[in-house]
């Protein structure tokens, strides 16, 4: 790709942002030199890659990337045996393994349903060699966090030992030496110097001490002395610890030479994890960026809802569509309308595909794969070279029209701007007639009302314009395509308050001719705009008809399951019931046939006879009952409630009367005094008004309260008083009623719950809604 071209379009920016997601430096160069694809096979299989990569980085079991240390000049300074690592460099060499042994371990561990492993494979290979597993080992057995031989190593520890040895022998022969000489010595306390113990003796008594002076104080009324067996004790302790830095140096020798003779599989591991580290990279940029997979299988230019990467949050959508028979696009519109951040987010969504197959955009985006990308974007003007700014684009536009083939994208901002209006139009239709036989696609952006007309005689090339709000005077950065833009120059003169006399004169000189073209563009773009509005309430109206006809669908199958439920549960009740039946007629004929016939033998035969029918006109009644219910069932899923309407509340179907519609399906009903929120699948219609046999009754049990406050009792008196309730409703014939018991500590609110639970007399209980009390408050339905 055209170097110049790719830096123009801000791709090597994005790279950075790619190159930030990585998490080994092999990587980062593996990025940098990685090619751009111009063959659906090869792109498809780094497409694959990197969309395998996605899924191992997202979802439930996602892998954590762990990162990897730099160790490529530790592998070559370990090519020359003269050389040695040190020991925090071979640490990282240790390290650098074992975050790849987390790295296969995650993938080895996948059920491969999606073919991630099988997607990978290649660069993979054929897992961690074991022989590099057993040198991270010994590194890591040898070498503690900062990369020095543990103390505790077997042939450390043992010399450690005797530097401690010989230390203790010696403190305790200067302890001695300084009680034994107390007129002599200064202080008290030996003292250290250049790595041995020595004696402070006091100047005018070192004669008393017969050895070796190493120092004296600043002062000089004191001399540092080493007694002679003193020497030999800090000589031993000296060559203790060299004996320790010689075993050290030896330790890190043989660590060095593992690490050597194993330096060829270690550099096909860094490469492997290079080449992977760049597909995790870019499966990063892409989870970061909501990027999605092109379509390789279409060869046309299609972005919908492309966002450009570098534009962040402030990134304006684009779309555009472009057929494979399109060879050039002219876009036009005001300045500062987007024409250039489109054209640019065109080439630069070209250079993403064919680098990863993934590009900020909704799914389903397609682009063709060119063998080259040609720009001439920006001010190319020169004091060195003696350019202007229309030499520098014709410099420019030389070279790319020297160097397009039929397979190159140009893309050529502001076409013959720069000099005479009449020269720089003929010069930009000229170069866009040349593009057209020479490039696969072109596109320009340009005010020449030339090449607006040019595109409208050709098939083969299409005007596109960048919308402009007429009442705010702003552009909107929409894309409209078969239509020419206006530069608004007028508009936007009188937007940022010129004179009305400038304007009028401007109007004048402009031409008539110009302004009915204007004119007509207008009628067009209202037009249009007519026709989007209608197409958008064409297709609210369908997904509306779509919408209903899944819902007579779903009112259709539970009509239909709700039949198959009654069959099966009646089929099953029967079975039972013949079952019994017939053991029972067995005993009976078995009764029948031993002795004579007596009345009570006639009476039990007549007793199961009349047992058969009972049962038979008790299911012809459930029967019936259930017909009712899926009729009512049928009438309910097709029924809208209104305000005021009287229905059937619950299983109970208790009358009520609708208050109001709260929320989708759920509606506020008014019981007697009571009011509740119920779903419209517990409300049905009532039918006609049967006439009712009303039995009165006195009873000396109180009348029930509707609500029942029991704040205040302990949980026995609660459930006493909870018990009377419970008795009261049942012989006033009240079905429901609440009960306030707080919210406090729970303890009452848990054992009224539990009570509840367990008695045969109650068929559900709720807490109250929000407005009624909440979980302060429990509605109960006996």
């Amino acid at each position: 790709m055209n170097h110049k071209s790719i830096e123009e379009l801000g791709f090597f920016q994005v790279l950075q942002q790619i190159k930030g997601m990585s998490h080994a430096p092999e990587g980062k160069k593996v990025l940098d030199a990685l090619p751009f694809l111009d063959t659906q096979d090869t792109l498809a299989i780094r497409q694959n890659q990197v969309a395998a990569a996605m899924k191992l980085l997202s979802g439930a079991d996602r892998l954590m990337l762990h990162s990897f240390p730099e160790i490529q000049e530790t592998l070559t300074s370990l090519d020359d045996p003269a050389h040695g690592a040190e020991g925090y460099e071979l640490l990282d060499v240790a390290r650098y393994i074992r975050s790849a042994e987390h790295l296969y371990n995650h993938v080895d561990a996948l059920q491969d349903t999606d073919n991630v492993v099988t997607v990978l494979h290649p660069l993979l290979g054929d897992g961690l060699p074991y022989e590099l597993v057993a040198l991270c080992e010994q590194i890591e057995g040898t070498l503690d966090e900062s990369g020095q031989v543990r103390n505790t190593h077997p042939r450390i520890s043992a010399l450690f030992r005797q530097v401690e040895t010989a230390k203790s022998e010696r403190s305790r022969f200067c302890a001695q030496f300084i009680r034994s000489n107390p007129t002599a010595v200064q202080t008290d306390q030996e003292a250290m110097r250049d790595g041995r113990l020595v004696i402070p003796v006091r100047s005018d008594r070192r004669s008393q001490v017969q050895g070796f002076v190493s120092s004296s104080s600043s002062s000089g009324n004191t001399v540092f002395m080493e007694p002679y067996t003193l020497v030999e004790m800090n000589n031993s302790v000296m060559l203790a610890q060299n004996q320790i830095l010689v075993e050290i140096a030896k330790i890190l020798g043989e660590l060095n030479s593992s690490v050597r003779k194993l330096r060829v599989h270690v550099k096909t591991l860094s490469t492997r994890i290079g080449n992977l580290d760049a597909v995790f990279s870019m499966a990063l940029w892409a989870l970061e960026t909501h990027a999605t997979a092109t379509d390789l299988q279409t060869n046309r230019c299609n972005l919908e809802q492309a966002r450009h990467p570098l534009l962040g949050n402030k990134a304006v959508p684009i779309s555009i569509t472009l057929e494979e028979d399109v060879r050039a696009v002219v876009i036009s519109g005001p300045n500062a309308g987007g024409k250039t951040v489109t054209i640019k987010t065109v080439g630069l969504f070209a250079l993403l595909n064919q680098y990863c197959g993934f590009i900020p955009a909704k799914e389903g985006s397609s682009l063709p794969l060119f063998d080259n990308i040609f720009t001439d974007i920006g001010d190319e003007q020169s004091i060195e070279a003696e350019l202007s700014t229309f030499s520098g684009h014709m410099k420019q536009i030389g070279y790319i029209l020297r160097n397009m083939s039929k397979r190159s994208l140009v893309i050529l901002d502001e076409l013959g701007s720069g000099t005479d209006p009449v020269e720089g139009s003929a010069i930009a239709r000229s170069v866009l007639e040349y593009c057209l036989e020479k490039a696969k696609l072109t596109m320009v952006t340009s005010h020449h009302g030339v090449l607006k007309q040019f595109a409208y005689a050709k098939k083969e090339v299409i005007n596109a314009s960048m919308e402009f709000n007429e009442h705010s005077h702003m552009p909107t950065f929409r894309v409209i395509q078969g239509l020419p833009g206006e530069s608004h120059a007028i508009d936007t003169a009188r937007y940022m308050k010129l004179p009305e006399e400038v304007i009028s004169r401007a109007e004048q000189y402009l031409g008539s001719e110009a302004v009915q073209i204007a004119s007509i563009i207008k009628d067009l773009e209202e037009k249009r705009k007519e026709l989007e509005t209608q197409e958008e309430q064409t297709k609210k109206r369908y997904y509306t008809l779509q919408q209903e006809v899944k819902q007579l669908q779903l009112k259709e199958l539970r009509v239909r399951q709700k039949e198959n439920q009654l069959k099966e549960e009646q089929a099953t009740e029967l079975a039972r019931f013949m079952s019994a039946k017939r053991k029972e007629l067995e005993n009976l004929v078995k009764t029948v046939r031993e002795g004579e016939l007596d009345k009570a033998k006639r009476k039990q035969v007549k007793a199961y006879v009349q047992s058969l029918e009972d049962r038979v006109q008790s299911e012809q009644a459930l029967l019936e009952q259930r017909e009712e219910e899926l009729s009512a069932l049928e009438v309910q899923e097709q029924m809208e409630f209104s305000e005021g309407m009287e229905v059937l509340c619950g299983t109970a179907k208790r009358l009520g009367k609708i208050l109001k519609k709260q929320g989708k399906n759920k509606y506020l009903v008014a019981i007697g005094s009571m009011r509740m929120t119920l779903d419209g699948k517990e409300l049905q219609v009532p039918k006609e008004q049967q006439k009712k046999v009303l039995v009165s009754y006195h009873s000396s049990t109180p009348r029930p309260k509707l609500v029942l406050d029991l704040r205040g009792y302990t949980l026995e008196e609660a459930l006493a008083s909870l018990e009377e309730q419970i008795e009261s409703c049942l012989v006033h014939g009240m079905s429901t009623f609440s009960v306030i018991h707080g919210y406090g500590d729970g303890i009452l609110s848990k054992g009224i719950t539990s009570y509840l639970e367990h008695h045969r007399a109650i068929q559900g209980f709720r807490f109250a809604t929000p407005e009624d009390g909440g979980m302060g408050k429990t509605y109960v339905q006996l």
